[in-house]
C-alpha cells in the first residue's frame, strides 16, 4: 500500500498544478466541487487517450449530489487550506497564495502538467456550468447514478465513458485533412473540442 503522506503530497501537487494552469488562462472560478469533477474527467479521458491511467492511481471516486467525489481530494484541499497554501474566497473559489513544499514539488511532472493544460484549455471554453453538464451526462457516471450504485466509479480505460468516446474517434478523424501532420497536443485539443461539442450543447 502506498504511504499515505506520499499519496497526499502527490495529490497536493496535482491540485496546485491544476490551479496554476487554470490561473494562467485567467480561469479563476474553480470551487472545490470543480476540482473533483475536473480530476475525474482528467483521469477518465487520460485512460481514453493513453489506455493507461496509472498516473491517476491515487484517485477513487464515488457518487455525491454535487458530482464525483474523491476522499483523497477532499483531504488534500483541507491540508492545503490548513497550511495556507490555498485559500477560498466568499464565492467559494480556490486560489493559490503560496508555494507547496520542496518535497511536494518533486511530484509535479511535465506529463501531468501538460495534460492539465489541455484539459483546462478545453474546459475553459465552456465554464463551470458546462463542466457540470458534461459530468451528469457522462455515460459511466450516469449509469452508476441511475443504479444508485454505492461502489467506486470505474475510471479504467474500459469504463462505459471511454467505450462511448472511442465511438467518436473515427468520425472525428474524418474531419481532419491529415491526422499524421497534427502533433499530439493539437490532436488532443481538436479531439476534445469535437467531443465536447457533441456531448455539450452550447448555450
Amino acid at each position: 500500500m502506498k504511504d499515505k503522506t506520499r499519496e497526499l503530497f502527490e495529490v497536493n501537487s496535482d491540485i496546485t498544478s491544476l490551479l496554476e494552469v487554470a490561473n494562467n488562462i485567467n480561469w479563476n472560478e474553480l470551487r472545490e466541487s470543480s476540482i473533483h469533477r475536473i480530476l475525474y474527467l482528467s483521469s477518465v479521458l487520460y485512460g481514453f487517450i493513453y489506455t493507461d491511467n496509472k498516473i491517476y492511481s491515487n484517485y477513487h471516486f464515488s457518487l455525491s449530489p454535487k458530482g464525483p467525489f474523491s476522499e483523497i481530494i477532499n483531504r488534500s484541499i483541507i491540508d492545503l487550506r490548513r497550511r495556507e497554501i490555498v485559500e477560498e474566497d466568499k464565492q467559494g473559489n480556490l486560489t493559490i497564495v503560496k508555494s507547496i513544499s520542496k518535497i511536494e514539488k518533486e511530484f509535479v511532472t511535465n506529463e501531468k502538467s501538460d495534460w492539465f493544460q489541455i484539459i483546462i484549455f478545453i474546459l475553459g471554453l465552456y465554464g463551470e456550468d458546462k463542466i457540470f453538464a458534461f459530468v451528469i451526462q457522462d455515460p459511466q457516471y450516469n449509469a452508476d447514478f441511475h443504479r444508485n450504485s454505492q461502489k467506486e466509479i470505474d475510471i479504467s480505460d474500459q469504463n462505459v465513458t471511454v467505450k462511448t468516446l472511442r465511438k467518436f474517434q473515427n468520425a472525428f478523424e474524418e474531419t481532419l485533412e491529415n491526422v499524421s501532420q497534427i502533433d499530439k497536443r493539437e490532436y488532443l485539443e481538436l479531439y476534445f473540442e469535437y467531443v465536447f461539442s457533441k456531448i455539450i450543447k452550447k448555450a
